[in-house]
């Protein structure tokens, strides 16, 4: 039972989280001492746990359409009741603002607002075109562009290679967002959500993701070009690697009918989500 309460935060996902985080606030940071690594600490468990109570009240919310697009994930109602939910969901982001705001009041106003974003989300924006995905993928960078309250750039490409990762990271968390979408479209359909794929089809949404994903190739492959060009030839070659795999998905979306297509097109872009994280190490 415990194992599968666990499964309701996204363990995987959190730990992502924390890794990209991590590494931006080493790879940017002023100056690595105790009280630094305290402040680090202020700042990504804040935004773990934020996510993880973002999780259970999605999933609070989500029974009856997870109950037809993935019975075998639902927890809520099985080994875990609402109330225990709801219970675990406050707490949870009660602590989450108590860290936040040892570290500043400006972290603390910052996380009410996603904590505020995701709730929202999970009650009522997430069933309507468009809007649910853009507040998933706004969260999804402010992660890491919260970093910013602690690291500092030494010169301008440190600058332009996180501002970089922002747009990079709330662009691939769309697309992701919207392709999810394509995979519980069922689902949604029976619960009444209005989700694009619900209301424009599936060729819509494709439609939409092909330019997102145009977008978002295009920045990799300038970027690429650009860090070879100043000798930065691991970041250059990861890029480039990245660049290639968007091609591949776009190629895979225009084939992806059922469910199981768009299940695999998710998992595929969270890996390139890490690629992007190993890809700031060398930058």
């Amino acid at each position: 039972m415990f194992i599968q309460n666990i499964k309701l935060i996204r363990p995987l996902n959190l730990l992502i989280i924390a890794a990209t985080m991590l590494v931006v606030l080493l790879k940017y940071s002023p100056e690595v001492d105790a009280y630094y690594w305290l402040k680090m600490v202020y700042l990504i468990l804040p935004a773990v746990l934020t996510a993880a109570a973002g999780y259970i009240v999605n999933d609070i919310y989500d029974i009856n359409t997870d109950l037809i697009n993935a019975p075998e994930r639902v927890i809520i109602g099985k080994t875990m009741t609402k109330k225990q939910g709801f219970i675990t969901y406050f707490v949870l982001n009660v602590v989450s603002l108590l860290i936040s705001f040892q570290l500043s009041e400006s972290y603390l106003i910052v996380n009410l607002c996603i904590i505020t974003m995701l709730f929202l989300y999970a009650q009522q924006l997430k069933g309507m075109p468009l809007i649910g995905n853009l507040i998933v993928a706004l969260c999804s960078a402010a992660v890491v562009a919260c970093c910013i309250l602690l690291i500092s750039f030494k010169t301008k490409i440190g600058l332009f290679n996180f501002t970089g990762y922002i747009l990079f990271a709330f662009l691939i968390s769309l697309i992701r967002e919207i392709v999810k979408d394509m995979e519980d479209a069922e689902g949604d359909k029976s619960v009444g959500h209005k989700t694009y794929p619900v209301v424009f089809g599936n060729k819509g949404a494709k439609i939409i993701c092909y330019i997102f994903a145009g977008i978002e190739t295009l920045f990799c492959g300038i970027y690429s070009v650009l860090a070879w060009g100043v000798a930065m030839y691991i970041p250059a070659i990861v890029m480039a690697i990245i660049t290639i795999a968007l091609f591949y998905f776009i190629n895979l979306l225009s084939k992806a009918k059922e469910k199981k297509d768009f299940h695999f097109l998710s998992q595929f872009l969270k890996v390139m989500i890490l690629l992007a994280v190993l890809n700031l190490i060398f930058t």
